[in-house]
């Protein structure tokens, strides 16, 4: 028998987990909400028989999937999340948990000896290349890092509203501060700052236009990350300085560059990360196994709390533990 999914969250991210699923044996969408009614039933006409909700309780009233995909803003976190909690159904967030540090701690409580099935999308994990990087680090001892998410200023409406997306280092920038976690391990403390006045034109724009954050690792390794939204062209990226060699992963793709000696090798990653991330929570579900999920709630929120340090640091202007 398929495992029934339901979506709450209809939009972009939420169509590319549709796409992935579609590619995946033994999973059946029956139900699509978001806010946008007429957005919810054009996701549902995809899958034969799903159902559409403007309303996510109605659609927890009406059906009891296998799993629910939560593709929702992140101040939109907190009680769908403990309504699935309650209800014993497993669940898939799209990244970041929330958009403060107090959602995802209350979420994270309330899942403490449910024993449930979560995934987040950290899709970046999922990358060859960050695997393949991450078992050279485990021969060359890293020694100083750096990272960059810089471009444009995203179009939807809640993402330059601070107040509902935190930010750009919560919203955007924290999959390359995840990536660092998956590589360098648990972060000690984050002293950031920040400017602002380059974007004018934009109204409720309240988010910064640029930040750079210093995170100090367990065992001492530096970590520069850059973030910007008001930049023509971009770079998404992370770079390592090892005592023998050093590596970075570039563009979207995440592509690795790795340098020892006289040496470069460059590896292209190919990889569909939604299909994979995808697959390992399908097949957690259907196992009971969770093993191949890069990304569980309860890693999660490590991220979580380290981009909210970012941000409480640009406020203080002093160095914020996660």
């Amino acid at each position: 028998m398929a495992l029934e999914i339901g979506f709450v969250g209809c939009g972009w991210i939420g169509k590319a987990h549709m796409d992935a699923l579609a590619k995946v044996p033994d999973v059946q969408v029956v139900a699509c909400t978001d806010l946008d009614a007429d957005r919810a039933a054009e996701a549902a006409a995809r899958f034969a028989g799903a159902a559409s909700y403007a309303d996510w309780a109605e659609m927890l009233r009406k059906h009891k999937p296998d799993a629910v995909y939560v593709c929702v803003p992140p101040h939109a976190h907190g009680d769908l999340e403990l309504a699935l909690i309650k209800r014993r159904i497993p669940f898939f967030v799209e990244k970041p948990v929330s958009n403060d540090r107090a959602t995802a701690q209350r979420i994270l409580r309330a899942l403490q000896g449910k024993k449930l099935i979560t995934s987040v999308g950290y899709m970046m994990r999922y990358r060859d290349t960050a695997r393949r990087l991450r078992e050279y680090l485990k021969q060359d001892a890293p020694v100083v890092a750096r990272g960059a998410w810089i471009g444009g200023m995203p179009g939807v409406s809640w993402w330059r509203r601070k107040e509902q997306s935190g930010g750009q280092v919560v919203e955007q920038t924290t999959h390359i501060f995840d990536l660092a976690r998956y590589l360098f391990g648990e972060v000690e403390s984050a002293f950031a700052t920040a400017r602002r006045g380059l974007i004018t034109d934009v109204e409720h724009y309240t988010v910064e236009d640029a930040s750079i954050c210093t995170l100090t690792f367990q065992g001492g390794l530096l970590c520069e990350i850059s973030s910007a939204c008001a930049a023509d062209r971009g770079e998404v990226s992370l770079e390592v300085f090892c005592r023998k060699g050093r590596a970075k992963l570039y563009d979207w793709n995440l592509n690795l560059e790795q340098s020892v000696g006289s040496e470069t090798h460059r590896y292209v990653s190919t990889e569909d990360i939604f299909l994979r991330e995808d697959q390992a929570f399908v097949e957690a579900l259907l196992s009971g196994d969770p093993s191949r999920i890069e990304s569980p709630y309860a890693d999660a929120v490590k991220t979580q709390m380290v981009t909210c340090a970012a941000v409480e640091s640009m406020e203080s202007g002093k160095p914020v533990r996660p």
